[in-house]
């Protein structure tokens, strides 16, 4: 896997779903290599995705950090920024993501990736990482979230990790995930729902915990048949499915996960009044049902259910808006859900906020291209 910034002659397409109309635009494809300026760039390793605020960029070697641009590539030891309220996302060849959460700093230490088989390795300097990792045909095939106190390690799933002064963080919603000290000794195997905390030195045994983002939450079930996403309250993070059937995760702490009876099952936290919209597209024409529950510490407040007629490749959308408790509505995490409502479902035509990039390999791999 070229790092950016030598001189190969491979060409790689990467291909942006903005989420207008699913349709998959080519962005740009790497010139050749006999036409590169010295230190151009003919492959990319990864590419960052600005969802807002402010992001910065420093190159590898270098300790100046630059104004990250929207789309841009990133190379081995390439380190990712953002500011308070900022949120980015790194997009890898393989379609893995990893999204970088407000006041964070991270590098890309390894991006070995073929068809069948990557190998990459984020470092959190400081902050909070949110990972969904794509499955290949290799089970070597792995993701690793390192720091200074420990490392984990997932082959495919949703995990996260923060980088405290004082402590190393991880946890998972999908995958088993392993964790190692400086040493690579492992020091425990967390399961879907658990996180656990590493002090630096062995200061503590680390053990296994619950995990959640906020106590309450919103879950949608799709029928077979339709793709579910869903679009936060900052209309920037998306979680959900995209066409054709991929998944999509950028918002911390959520849950994307596709039964094999053809139902799909969003899950994001939701300490929130909203609105989170839900939109479905048709993969095939016939009736669907949605099912939405809203929860708070896994006890269910509200259920609603929408049905509707959909035709391949339409859009239909609602608007979830919630109650909170007034005395705990202010911190997010804790908030207390007491009611919700989802509004009639009605047809998609315009732009959708938040923006996707889908890897060829991803695409190959679902018969998407």
């Amino acid at each position: 896997m070229s790092d950016g910034r030598t001189d190969k002659r491979r060409v790689m397409v990467v291909f942006v779903a903005w989420l207008l109309g699913w349709g998959i635009a080519q962005i740009g494809s790497a010139p050749s290599a006999s036409a590169q300026p010295v230190g151009g760039r003919v492959s990319a390793t990864a590419t960052l995705s600005v969802l807002g605020g402010t992001v910065q960029h420093v190159t590898n070697g270098s300790t100046q950090a630059q104004p990250a641009r929207d789309g841009m590539d990133l190379a081995i030891g390439d380190r990712v920024l953002t500011g308070p309220k900022s949120t980015a996302v790194i997009t890898f060849l393989d379609g893995s993501t990893v999204t970088v959460q407000p006041d964070s700093d991270v590098q890309v230490k390894k991006a070995d990736i073929t068809p069948k088989k990557s190998t990459i390795s984020v470092k959190i300097n400081l902050g909070v990482v949110w990972a969904r990792v794509v499955r290949l045909a290799d089970p070597k095939s792995s993701l690793s979230l390192e720091s200074n106190t420990a490392t984990a390690t997932v082959h495919d799933g949703l995990i996260g990790g923060e980088m405290s002064p004082d402590h190393f963080m991880c946890w998972t919603m999908a995958g088993p995930v392993t964790v190692t000290d400086p040493q690579g000794q492992v020091l425990m195997v967390l399961l879907p729902g658990e996180k656990t905390l590493v002090q630096p030195n062995g200061k503590n045994q680390p053990a296994p915990a619950a995990f959640s983002v906020n106590q309450s939450t919103l879950r949608v079930t799709a029928s077979a048949g339709v793709l579910p996403l869903v679009v936060m309250d900052d209309g920037a993070r998306v979680a959900g499915f995209v066409a054709p059937t991929i998944e999509v995760n950028h918002v911390f702490g959520s849950l994307t996960q596709a039964n094999e009876d053809g139902t799909h099952v969003v899950q994001v936290p939701a300490g929130a009044p909203g609105p989170f919209t839900v939109v479905v597209e048709g993969v095939r024409e016939g009736a669907f049902t949605l099912t939405l529950i809203g929860s708070f510490k896994g006890a269910k407040v509200y259920e609603q259910q929408l049905s509707g007629s959909i035709k391949k490749g339409e859009r239909m959308k609602t608007a979830v808006t919630q109650q909170l408790d007034p005395a705990t509505a202010a911190e997010r995490p804790t908030a207390r859900l007491q009611g919700g409502n989802a509004a009639p479902l009605e047809t998609h035509t315009g732009p959708l906020p938040g923006k996707v990039l889908l890897s060829p390999m991803e695409l190959q791999a679902v018969g998407g291209m």
